[in-house]
């Protein structure tokens, strides 16, 4: 259960980056497109996006293998903590996903 958890967790969070990146490096004209995460806008605008989402997806396989192998945590708290790092950036991706489509930017 864990190990499809963390994959879920990589996956979903390599699609949220995916759809920022392409939501917030596309021109639509009439609409400002931003980062809605205030701390993310944060690291975007001092760092740069395309480094922030490498050391965003870094952070992630950091917590991600962390959780994985370590003993620290009870292991029903470390599949907890696993499914809420897949959950959160899949909503994150459908999200960027509807914006995409709202915007005619894909056809879904």
């Amino acid at each position: 259960m864990r190990f499809v958890l963390a994959l879920l967790a990589l996956v979903f969070n390599a699609a949220d980056n995916w759809t920022t990146y392409v939501c917030l490096t596309t021109p639509v004209s009439v609409y400002d497109v931003y980062e809605a995460n205030p701390l993310a806008a944060w690291g975007f605008d001092t760092i740069g996006l395309g480094l922030g989402l490498w050391i965003e997806m870094g952070l992630c396989v950091i917590a991600t293998s962390f959780l994985l192998w370590s003993n620290l945590l009870d292991l029903r708290v470390r599949i907890a903590l696993l499914a809420l790092l897949a959950i959160l950036p899949a909503g994150a991706a459908v999200n960027n996903l509807l914006v995409m489509r709202d915007l005619q930017m894909i056809a879904l």
